[in-house]
């Protein structure tokens, strides 16, 4: 900061604060900064300063005055601070130069805090706030201005001090309160949000006759010095303490306690001294931010967490939470920060969560603030992965585990470091025979070369153990004699692999295997998503879903694959890549291929199979496959087509690029086009964009006019949805000629139709309706009601924007007539949706409002969160000017969807949420303005 009002009057320089000497400069300073970026003009610094009772020589003063605060502020570093300008002068001041202006950015973002919830970074805003004040705002000021400015500047800082009193009750600080409050009080006797405070604060102390006391006093002065009664909250506070009403207890904040841990490994064995290590570096009396467990691939990193972690949840009465950041999954994206934030807040009950990763951390820190709560990041990629998920509490405890050092949380955050090393022999051997309970006396030998081959690896240790159990036929010396022949692979990539014992030991693993379950095993490295089902493994080896049951069995009981959760199983990441190496080494080309595209086909046959369900509007064809599925996959209802979505979401690309890879690049296209109902709905704009992206270049590779219309109008949708409206203009450009080169009328009609609502989006209605009429004149378009209907919608909303409102009611009632017709959910919405707009323009507020609830009831049936989200911030425009409270409700639930969607709309519905009040004047005006910015974003 450069200058201070908020007491004495202060230039702030390098050796520290000043005053200027004289008082009038003080004087002129100070209207200055009150007015600093605006220009005053003499006259208004003359009645400023006199109050009109300015001397003839007034003028002459302001100059010299004006002359001698720029001498002074030179002498202190400040150059051409103030400016001499056509009219007057203006003091320019940066943001954050002036402690009154730090004072209300912090009081502001303070109150954001308080309305979130995050009571504990509210509170430090706000007390941050209040400490900028040194005494009296203007305290050595005499100038007639002085005494308004002073007191304008107080009010707000009261008010600050309420919002900081609300902070601090909310946090249980009640007793600490009430001596502060108390002396506020007795110098503001008659303010009532003050008193009130100060009476909730008794109460939740204990004090219930003190707060009653205050309440009296209160009326008695109200009374004897104003003739007036208490207002409303006065009297619904003091009557709920009359009654001792529960609600005035202190609502603690909701916490849902985390038990996220894995299941402990069966049998731990060894790591007694890792175990004391850990014990004393996570739970001594200053731990550290972080512990982490670093080591090599399959040493037992996540294993001794994991079982650390089981040991000592008494120590974490308030929960564990636990993830896998896929830091060295070799076909797995690492996880974001904000992702495993996003999962963690809601994990302890959070249900608006930021969808920005410094805001989300500040709310997962305030949430575990008073917690203890254990925290395991399994497999970290490094630092930078790791350090917002810090919670910045002594109270919390972090395991981290990782192949890497992470040295930046050691250097930087001071982590401390565990390094884990191979087990010893005799653990190693203790292992074993904890494991393989039949072994005898006589296989001590074997079991004791057995885990030398092992490199005392738990993770191969583990792995030839389930071999031996799995096949009580084959004996430990036989094994270990094949383990010791066998020839071991290659060793693996340095950054995270292991060497050649433990090769071996997979590669015994796996030819121990059947010959079903051995091939499934390979077969699996095709599979593209984190996990899969039974009937992905299926169609890999082109049998019924019963027949996979028992190779899955297999693969299960030997550890080669997981059951995660119920129906889906998961690989190990370096079983993985042992799966990918089995594959070009033991399955013929020819047999990859067929898998592959059986695969393919199993999720084309699926998706096409689902889509009417999901969208009326079903592609035309059939699809024609080369290696159908052998049981084919078939959805009851819609609530179970998207289920299967949401569960393979993560699959899909990869199966498009899996197409594209062995030539079919029609399946491919045809599939992300097949694909388009599911991303619309699930609004996955960032999977589907990447499936569009090869879609495109393989209907282009194959010359298909069609495909390539298809997917650069989708690309037009997604860049729409994205905000990326240039790129939407040329992609649906594109389509429309593509497809009137290819000879589709419904399609030129309908890249016509999403350019029109593009403009539309964009506040050029004239244009959007140009290329609407065009769209609605193809009669393969605008004549068939799947169709039709959203070119009805886009021309409604055209309407809208051009203030015809007869006209666009007429447009939306024909589009909600199709879309019903043609039972198109969404289209129904959006329909709705403009009709509930063009009520609230008319006045209309019970139509308006029955059709925003018809709209929110199938948005919620539809299953899309965008449209759900739309509902609910409308549906909360027309209920404002009835119940206020009501509206509040339904805008933070639309908030909270549409900042999990990461929607642009989530900034101007916040900004709206932090103003909209009852005392706001013309409430309906501002409401009407608000939803005109609404409709160009969703």
């Amino acid at each position: 900061m450069l200058f201070g009002i908020l007491g004495p009057v202060e230039i702030i320089t390098d050796s520290g604060p000043v005053s200027a000497a004289q008082p009038r400069h003080r004087a002129f300073l100070a209207y200055l900064l009150l007015h600093a970026n605006r220009v005053v003009t003499p006259d208004q610094v003359i009645e400023a300063i006199w109050g009109g009772a300015e001397p003839a020589s007034a003028r002459t003063q302001v100059h010299v005055a004006i002359s001698g605060l720029r001498k002074a502020l030179r002498e202190r570093g400040l150059d051409d601070v103030i400016v001499t300008c056509p009219g007057g002068y203006r003091l320019e001041l940066a943001y954050g130069a002036l402690d009154a202006d730090v004072f209300a950015g912090r009081v502001k973002a303070g109150r954001r805090l308080l309305e979130r919830g995050a009571h504990e970074e509210a509170a430090r805003e706000l007390d941050a706030a209040a400490a900028l004040w040194r005494g009296q705002a203007l305290a050595d000021i005499t100038a007639a201005y002085a005494d308004a400015a002073r007191h304008r500047l107080h009010e707000q800082r009261l008010s600050a001090l309420e919002s900081l009193a609300d902070a601090r009750l909310a946090l249980g600080d009640h007793d600490a309160l009430i001596p502060k409050l108390s002396g506020l009080v007795e110098a503001h006797p008659l303010r009532e949000p003050m008193v009130c405070r100060l009476m909730l604060a008794q109460y939740r102390a204990g004090l219930r006759s003190q707060a009653l006391e205050t309440a009296r006093r209160m009326r008695g002065l109200l009374a004897e010095e104003e003739g007036l009664d208490p207002g409303e909250a006065f009297v619904r506070l003091e009557q709920a303490i009359l009654t001792a009403d529960q609600s005035l207890s202190l609502a603690p904040a909701t916490w849902v306690r985390p038990a996220q841990l894995p299941y402990d490994v069966h049998r731990f064995t060894g790591r007694a001294r890792e175990l004391e290590t850990l014990t004393a570096m996570a739970c001594a009396a200053d731990p550290p931010p972080a512990v982490l467990v670093v080591g090599t691939a399959g040493v037992g990193k996540s294993a001794l967490a994991v079982h650390w972690a089981h040991g000592h949840r008494d120590r974490f009465p308030d929960g564990q939470l636990y993830v896998n950041l896929r830091g060295f999954d070799p076909g797995r994206d690492p996880l974001e920060p904000l992702e495993v934030l996003h999962r963690f807040l809601r994990s302890v009950g959070v249900d608006a969560v930021p969808d920005e990763v410094d805001e989300a951390a500040a709310l997962l820190r305030s949430r575990l603030s008073r917690q203890r709560v254990l925290i395991l990041l399994d497999n970290a990629r490094d630092a930078e992965q790791i350090r917002p998920l810090l919670p910045g509490s002594a109270s919390c405890v972090v395991l981290v585990t990782s192949r890497n050092q992470l040295r930046g949380l050691i250097a930087n955050e001071g982590a401390r470091l565990l390094r884990l090393d191979p087990l010893t022999a005799i653990e190693a051997d203790e292992l074993l025979r904890g494991v393989i309970t039949s072994s005898t006396a006589d296989d001590e030998q074997a079991i004791r070369e057995l885990a030398r081959r092992c490199a005392y690896l738990p993770l191969a240790l583990r792995l030839a153990a389930a071999q031996l159990i799995c096949r009580p036929h084959l004996t430990i010396v036989e094994y270990t004699r094949r383990l010791a022949t066998d020839d071991a692979l290659e060793v693996l990539d340095i950054q995270g692999g292991l060497k050649g014992p433990v090769d071996s030991a997979f590669e015994l693993s796996y030819r121990a295997l059947g010959d079903v379950a051995r091939r499934l095993f390979r077969l699996l490295s095709l599979a593209p998503g984190q996990d899969f089902a039974p009937e992905a493994a299926a169609a890999l080896l082109g049998v019924t879903l019963a027949g996979a049951r028992r190779p899955l069995e297999e693969l299960s009981t030997a550890h080669m694959i997981d059951e995660h959760r119920a129906g889906r199983y998961t690989m190990h990441d370096l079983l993985r890549s042992y799966a990918i190496r089995m594959l070009a080494s033991d399955e013929p080309d020819e047999g990859r291929a067929e898998a592959a595209l059986r695969l393919v086909d199993f999720y084309a046959d699926a998706v096409f199979a689902a889509y009417p369900l999901l969208q009326p509007r079903r592609p035309p064809g059939e699809r024609q496959l080369t290696h159908p599925p052998v049981e084919r996959l078939r959805f009851a209802d819609r609530a179970e087509a998207l289920a299967w979505h949401d569960a393979e979401r993560e699959s899909f690309v990869g199966v498009v690029e899996l197409a594209a890879r062995h030539g079919r690049h029609h399946r491919a296209w045809r599939l992300t086009s097949d694909l388009l109902a599911y991303f619309i709905i699930r609004r996955r704009w960032r999977e589907w964009s990447a499936a569009l992206r090869i879609g495109h270049a393989s209907a282009t590779r194959c010359g298909d006019l069609e495909g390539m219309t298809y997917m650069s109008n989708s690309s037009g949708i997604v860049c729409k949805q994205t905000g990326r409206y240039a790129e939407a203009v040329e992609h649906y450009r594109r389509a429309i000629d593509l497809a009137t080169a290819a000879g589709s009328n419904r399609m030129v009609g309908s890249a016509h139709a999403n350019l029109g609502g593009l403009y539309i989006t964009q506040g050029r209605p004239e244009e959007g309706m140009r290329h609407l009429r065009i769209a609605l004149a193809v009669p393969e378009y605008g004549q068939v009601p799947q169709y039709a209907a959203a070119g009805h919608v886009n021309l409604g909303c055209a309407l809208i924007e051009m203030g015809s409102l007869p006209e666009a009611d007429g447009a939306l009632r024909r589009a909600l007539g199709y879309a019903i017709a043609c039972d198109d959910v969404q289209q129904i919405c959006f329909s709705l949706h403009n009709l509930t707009e063009i009520a609230l323009r008319r006045g209309d507020r019970e139509t308006a409002r029955r059709h925003a609830e018809t709209q929110l009831t199938h948005a919620e049936e539809l299953g899309d969160p965008l449209r759900t989200a739309a509902a609910l911030d409308l549906l909360a425009s027309t209920v404002l000017l009835e119940d206020l409270p009501a509206a509040r409700a339904h805008w933070r639930a639309a908030l909270a969807i549409y900042r999990d969607l990461g929607h642009r709309q989530s900034a101007v519905l916040s900004e709206w949420l932090a103003t909209v009040d009852e005392d706001l004047d013309d409430l309906a005006g501002a409401n009407e303005e608000y939803r005109r910015r609404c409709r160009r974003l969703v």
